[in-house]
């Protein structure tokens, strides 16, 4: 599987409770109802190691497809531009709001 990691800050006028809400309402179910989307999960965090240098991070999502073209695919659905259009009035637009990598590896040690 192709798997990305993203980490997300909210807007700081936008409530926590707010972000939450449209993340796993409006945001999510986009990807969620992608074809291409084999994966998708969403975690809430509660950042309590900030030193203050950078926004405290909100959530991390897990995205997988089945290959990178799959993922390419999805990301010029008509959905998913809405999407991103939407996450405009909730999700912080720089590097430091909006970050995805690639997972490369993963290790489970438990």
């Amino acid at each position: 599987m192709f798997t990305l990691m993203t980490i997300i800050r909210k807007k700081p006028e936008i409530t926590t409770e707010e972000f939450r809400q449209f993340m796993e309402f409006d945001y999510g179910p986009t990807y969620s109802g992608l074809p291409e989307t084999r994966e998708y999960v969403q975690y809430y965090l509660s950042d309590i190691m900030n030193d203050g240098a950078e926004p405290a991070i909100d959530a991390i999502v897990r995205i997988s497809f089945d290959s990178p073209e799959e993922m390419q695919k999805a990301l010029l659905a008509e959905s998913y531009k809405r999407a991103h259009k939407l996450r405009e009035g909730f999700m912080q637009e720089t590097s430091v709001g909006i970050h995805s990598a690639i997972v490369d590896k993963t290790v489970r040690l438990v």
